[in-house]
């Protein structure tokens, strides 16, 4: 297939706030997913209940934090309150 800018341009014009939304949607839900895997890795089953939690944070730098947080708390307790004052 043929590459072409003025193609790109025009369907970034038609769909780029679309794109862009499905990019940050897909970018955090790895993030929500990794968290996850790392606080399954650390303390087995996470209840889901925290898991509901973790997915309804969406912003990038919270989700950075609850990242660190899941590699370095004692226990899914401290993790659970670091989601609640996310």
């Amino acid at each position: 297939m043929l590459e072409s800018p003025l193609i790109d341009e025009l369907v970034m014009e038609k769909y780029g706030d679309l794109l862009t939304e499905k990019t940050r949607q897909a970018a955090c839900e790895t993030a929500q997913r990794a968290i996850r895997t790392v606080l399954e890795t650390r303390f087995g089953e996470v209840p889901r209940d925290l898991v509901e939690e973790i997915e309804s944070v969406e912003l990038d730098d919270q989700l950075q934090t609850l990242t660190r947080t899941a590699a370095a708390c004692p226990d899914l307790d401290a993790f659970r309150r670091a989601v609640a004052r996310s």
